[in-house]
């Protein structure tokens, strides 16, 4: 970066003083942590320039658009038992694991430590709202299939096909198959997920119309990453967490050309 263009980049911060202070506010109401969060300020203001955030080469986006994606987010505590009682429980899968290095296909994939715990999650939150129409995504379906245990079955009304879609493709997939039975009288989700995953489900849902809510607090936070995780980005939390601020950010922009998804473009490792 030349001298120029470095001041050309102070002056976008300093015009926008709130981009980072939205980021950061954003990320530590969704139990980031401060440390994490830093990492990413840091790489957002190098990456800043006069016509936006760099977010992948040769690809920016405006400032301001930034500020509406991140919204601030209240780190409140996780409800009780709702009244009245949700509509329907979401489950979103948190990555998956291969058992062979072969393995290529979705149908090839195992659940994993971490999908295990969010199937638990469901079964857990379907006890205490049996009424809820139940749908999971995919690799959530296939650890509820795998107990052994007759009084821990649950059969969702709904599996996402295996494929790889994002979050924004599978909640858009869930909404398009809910009863409207179900939202006679309200219109409220419980979102079963990762801990650092569901302040995205949630903002994408309310674009719906939906009122989201976590697991209550009956229901043990779930909050591990998984080493032998397939996919880099479940395997550490500052991975996702980049990967949370590009999604949120593609999810905000208009079409690109050409349509390719860009090579990674933040720090690997903090």
């Amino acid at each position: 970066m030349d001298r120029r263009e470095g001041a050309d980049r102070n002056q976008v911060i300093m015009k926008h003083p709130a981009l980072t202070k939205r980021v950061r506010t954003h990320y530590e109401g969704r139990a980031f942590s401060p440390r994490l969060v830093d990492g990413l300020c840091e790489e957002i203001e190098r990456r800043t320039r006069p016509d936006g955030v760099e977010i992948a080469k040769g690809w920016k986006i405006p400032v301001e658009q930034v500020l509406e994606v991140f919204e601030p987010v209240e780190q409140a505590p996780r409800p009780a038992i709702l009244h009245p009682a949700p509509a329907a429980i979401l489950a979103l899968s948190f990555g998956y694991r291969l058992d062979s290095p072969f393995a290529r296909l979705p149908e090839d994939r195992c659940a994993g430590p971490n999908n295990e715990a969010l199937a638990e999650m469901t079964r857990r939150c379907h006890a205490l709202f049996p009424e809820a129409w139940v749908g999971v995504q995919h690799e959530v379906g296939v650890a509820l299939a795998e107990t052994d245990e007759p009084e821990d079955t649950l059969s969702p009304e709904l599996i996402t096909p295996p494929r790889d879609w994002n979050t924004s493709q599978v909640l858009a997939y869930f909404v398009e198959h809910l009863p409207r039975y179900a939202f006679a009288g309200n219109r409220c989700v419980i979102v079963v997920s990762h801990l650092h995953h569901y302040g995205r489900a949630e903002i994408l849902l309310s674009r719906d119309g939906l009122e989201a809510f976590p697991a209550p607090k009956e229901v043990p936070a779930y909050a591990d990453y998984d080493p032998g995780e397939a996919q880099p980005r479940f395997r550490s939390p500052w991975e996702y967490l980049v990967n949370d601020f590009l999604a949120l950010c593609k999810a905000s922009a208009a079409p690109r050309t050409p349509a390719i998804d860009p090579p990674p473009y933040f720090a690997a490792a903090r």
